[in-house]
Parts: C-alpha cells; sequence; structure tokens
C-alpha cells in the first residue's frame, strides 16, 4: 500500500550521499516507496546494496528516511534520522523535549534551518499507532 512516500523522489533528499541516490537512479529506483518495496529485509537491503556498489549502511539510511516519513515530511525525516532516531516506532519511545532537541541539534550541526516545534510535536504524535514496515 504506498504511502506518502510514494511521491517523494530520492533526488529531493538533502542529507545523503548523492553517489548512493544516484546508484539507485541506475537500477531504476526513483522514489522511496520504490526502495521500500525493495527493502523490507536485511537480506533484501544486501541484495540491493550489492546490485547497487553502495554500501549497506549508506542503503539502510535511505531505508531509515523512507520510513520515517510515514510520520514526517521528507526534511523533517532526514533531520530526525540524522539525529539519531532511527525508525518512527522510536519517536514515542523518547519524551517530546528530547525529540526537538536532538532534532534542533542536528538541523545547526547541519547548518540548515531547524523545523519548528509543533512540526516535529505533530510528527512525535503520529507515530504513538504506527505499526512496523522494516524487518530491521
Amino acid at each position: 500500500m504506498p504511502t506518502v512516500a510514494s511521491s517523494l523522489f530520492i533526488e529531493r533528499l538533502k542529507l545523503v550521499d548523492t553517489r548512493v541516490v544516484g546508484a539507485l537512479a541506475k537500477l531504476g529506483v526513483r522514489s522511496l516507496w520504490e526502495l521500500v518495496e525493495l527493502a523490507l529485509t536485511a537480506r533484501e537491503r544486501r541484495r540491493l546494496a550489492r546490485e547497487a556498489g553502495v554500501g549497506e549502511g549508506d542503503l539502510l539510511k535511505l531505508v531509515r528516511i523512507a520510513d520515517m516519513c510515514r510520520v514526517a515530511d521528507l526534511e523533517l525525516a532526514e533531520l530526525l534520522v540524522e539525529a539519531g532516531v532511527h525508525t518512527p516506532l522510536e519517536l514515542p519511545l523518547r519524551p517530546f523535549e528530547v525529540v526537538y532537541r536532538m532534532v534542533a541539534e542536528a538541523a545547526e550541526k547541519l547548518g540548515v534551518e531547524p523545523p519548528s516545534r509543533k512540526r516535529v510535536e505533530e510528527s512525535w504524535h503520529r507515530a504513538f499507532n504506527l505499526l512496523p514496515l522494516f524487518d530491521y
């Protein structure tokens, strides 16, 4: 079932290695949803990483961003992953203030505009009843 990630093209990612995006594009992977379909399990991610000639860790980062897009817009999803929140299922396990501080610090470190508290809080709330999507 396609989610918001179906319309999110991987070329729009700003905080990932462009070589990884290019390697996936050569394989025909253009959207985060296409990535989701090809990388649900660790075995599938290993195979895709080999085929693309990229590191498994680099591919896993994209998978985590795709997963995070179930609760956040693309820019916030990237910041959450950069901040160390690996899956949307982790969000409700952390107090909101901690999540917001992590995101704000990641934004400052990366030299990007931090998201509003409201935007982060909305994503944090959306994560509360979320079911797992990937086999990490």
